[in-house]
């Protein structure tokens, strides 16, 4: 691809939208920290990227499901998508989810369909990694908090209201800023995520972050 070898690829599974902008964004401030370029390949119709570093071509896939249920389906996607339409590449594979909603110890997400997952794309991939806990995307988000109250126009002295979820806690900030303001998920939460550091959050995260780290500079 543009004259590079491509050298490697990664996979990003997510549940849906939100994680999606998220991970996009760390990446991108990944590469612009490396001098690296993301560009998104607009010539097919698959959620496809490329990050052009000086040892080579990085195809990044992505994949969001919408629900946790159907998470299971993405290893075909994988098959297909990724692996035949890249022979000879390594992957590596990020499912990225939370346990937030289900209740449950994270436990239950090495067994039964999330081990199925793990079982039909370990063969083709050269790690997979969970980019998941006991957590939200939204309390990924809160681990910059500094970054969540300057966009917001918050006193930095705020504190992060009660809750148990992130998204709940981000509902809250946000009507501290105005009584009509609120947060919304998805693609409408770009505004919000693009403002954020991501090596701030990466510091103290409930996911492996530096994992997207190390996949992009190893050799």
């Amino acid at each position: 691809m543009n004259g590079n070898e491509t050298c490697r690829g990664l996979a990003f599974i997510m549940e849906g939208a939100t994680e999606k902008v998220f991970y996009l964004e760390y990446l991108s401030q990944l590469c612009a920290s490396r001098g690296f370029v993301l560009k998104k390949n607009l010539d097919t119709q698959e959620d496809r990227y490329t990050v052009m570093s000086v040892s080579g071509d990085i195809v990044v896939m992505m994949a969001s499901v919408n629900s946790v249920t159907q998470m299971t389906n993405s290893a075909t996607w994988f098959d297909r998508a990724c692996v035949k339409e890249n022979p000879g590449i390594a992957w590596t594979v990020f499912l990225c989810y939370d346990t937030d909603e289900y209740n449950s110890d994270i436990t239950k997400f090495h067994e039964g369909d999330w081990a199925m997952l793990r079982k039909s794309i370990a063969p083709s991939a050269r790690k997979v990694v969970d980019m998941a806990a006991g957590a939200d995307i939204e309390d990924v988000i809160l681990c910059d908090l500094p970054g969540v109250l300057a966009f917001l126009k918050l006193p930095p002295e705020t504190q992060v209201p009660p809750g148990n979820k992130g998204k709940t806690k981000l509902k809250k900030l946000y009507r501290k800023a105005a009584p009509n303001k609120a947060y919304h998920s998805g693609e409408r939460a770009k505004n919000l995520i693009s403002h954020l550091d991501m090596a701030e959050i990466k510091a103290s995260a409930p996911v492996p972050l530096e994992e997207i780290d190390k996949a992009i500079e190893s050799d």
